[in-house]
């Protein structure tokens, strides 16, 4: 890549990590549940980059922290958005959800107090202007493009050497973040890397929804699972999950890979 694109790359990435702290303030207030999707999102983006080095940066470890309190306030947003409370056991199971939610928002203050310091912008800056431009100006992008689709791929293929149902259902979420990683680095490098591809783009991207929506169906199984319904509601639990797990399993049938 030559220097004037790998220039442009490098503020559209710290632009990103700027967007991220947006976006990462304002979910603080937990207003708006676009806010902490805002937030997953543009740091996925930015851990996308950092991914591609063997070697990560200190700061990885930390960002990586962030991400996971994060998707574990998505998902209890995500959950209630879709949930319809017609039954005294969906009322119950509501408030189990709220019940978590409220945890985890509580341990995501206490991440955003710990982790993002001055001291971690500086150094994700650095990392973004020094070692991934360095990187960029070295050699042709098709090198992180190939990689990434190389590691898709290999995912793929333990997915489908999986027997086990919950082999099965890990290997494909490994799946989905490949092909997160896969996307995001092709939609940034379209202006710059001639192998970038916009079908790639909606490629990933059908495939990232279809994934997408297997995964809530499993996230909702999993919270159901964790939930102690009252007494006096337990057969109704159970043919809950019965009929959760059946879909789950129609769903991982339907994907094709």
């Amino acid at each position: 890549m030559n220097q004037r694109n790998a220039e442009k790359l490098k503020y559209e990435l710290l632009e990103t990590w700027n967007t991220f702290n947006h976006y990462m303030t304002e979910a603080l207030t937990f207003q708006n549940s676009e806010d902490i999707h805002q937030a997953r999102v543009h740091l996925r983006k930015l851990l996308t980059f950092i991914q591609l080095y063997d070697t990560k940066p200190s700061t990885y470890r930390q960002l990586k922290q962030l991400m996971e309190a994060l998707g574990a306030v998505r998902d209890g947003d995500v959950l209630l958005e879709g949930l319809a409370v017609e039954t005294e056991l969906d009322q119950a199971f509501v408030e189990h959800v709220e019940t978590q939610r409220a945890k985890d928002r509580t341990l995501l203050k206490a991440r955003v107090t710990e982790k993002m310091t001055p001291s971690l912008d500086q150094q994700v800056r650095r990392f973004i202007g020094g070692q991934l431009f360095r990187a960029f100006r070295k050699q042709d992008a098709a090198v992180f493009l190939d990689k990434a689709k190389a590691d898709r791929k290999r995912r793929i293929a333990t997915y489908h050497a999986a027997t086990k149902r919950n082999d099965r259902l890990d290997t494909l979420h490994k799946v989905r973040l490949a092909v997160k990683r896969e996307r995001y680095l092709n939609e940034y490098l379209l202006n710059y890397e001639p192998s970038a591809s916009k079908d790639q783009v909606q490629k990933l991207k059908r495939l990232q929804t279809e994934l997408g929506d297997m995964n809530d169906r499993h996230q909702l199984l999993l919270r159901w699972t964790d939930f102690t319904p009252p007494a006096a509601l337990t057969d109704d639990y159970e043919q809950v999950v019965q009929q959760l797990h059946t879909r789950l399993d129609e769903s991982v049938d339907a994907i094709k890979l």
